[in-house]
């Protein structure tokens, strides 16, 4: 495997690390762990201990998608959860990182068994059309868990995240930071639908709107950037 490479994704984590818990959307513990799938392997790197704030490359292991330990040392609250993140790389071919928070707004809901429905134009934005399902509780990382984790992403294809029963939140996207990202946007859409079902409801945005706003997206994306002339 190529080591360059590996050097690389390391510090794809380790900036991911620094940018999550300067979100504002870590738990008052600051847990959580992210990995990133290695291009071109059936191989992913995961932290294997630490704090997220304080990451180094020293503190990122190498697994094979099956689980199998290939590089590092990991602590052991680290070792519980490396399936959580290998069944999305198993699932979700297009996922190039993974992060799991216990952040609070996501995590109240989590709690409370609610999915979160297409409530906020920015899940639109990050694909997640299908809403923000909720797996079933099971003991952390456990075959429990990680079978009502790969059910509720089976099951819902157009998301990037899934609420865990009891527990947290994970997400995916196409590279660590990306899955950052979608955790905030997950976080926010938490805030504001508890916000909106406390003064009246949570409404879904039209269905038929949808797909107009992620047009719109792609279609000023692909302008790029404007500038004045």
């Amino acid at each position: 495997m190529d080591s360059a490479l590996i050097s690389e994704y390391k510090q794809k984590i380790v900036e991911a690390g620094r940018f999550v818990t300067s979100c504002g959307v870590m738990s008052l513990s600051k847990h959580g762990n992210i990995s990133a799938r290695i291009p071109g392997e059936d191989a992913f790197l995961l932290t294997a201990g630490g704090t997220l704030s304080e990451l180094g490359p020293e503190n990122i292991a190498l697994y094979e998608l099956d689980g199998t330990l290939v590089e590092g040392a990991v602590e052991p609250t680290s070792a519980e959860i490396v399936d959580m993140h290998g069944v999305v790389y198993r699932l979700r071919p297009d996922a190039g990182g993974a992060l799991h928070t216990h952040s609070p707004a996501a995590t109240s809901l989590a709690v409370a068994y609610e999915p979160i429905p297409l409530i906020y134009e920015a899940m639109a934005r990050f694909d997640m059309t299908d809403g923000v399902p909720l797996a079933g509780y099971g003991p952390r990382g456990s075959s429990e868990s990680v079978d009502n984790i790969a059910r509720a992403i089976k099951e819902n294809p157009n998301t990037g995240g899934v609420l865990l029963a009891n527990h947290g939140v994970l997400t995916f996207a196409a590279d660590p930071m990306s899955s950052v990202r979608a955790n905030v946007v997950i976080e926010e859409a938490a805030i504001l639908y508890m916000n909106a079902r406390a003064i009246g409801q949570a409404n879904p945005i039209p269905a038929h709107m949808v797909g107009l706003t992620q047009r719109r997206r792609d279609e000023f994306a692909e302008m790029g950037v404007q500038r004045a002339s």
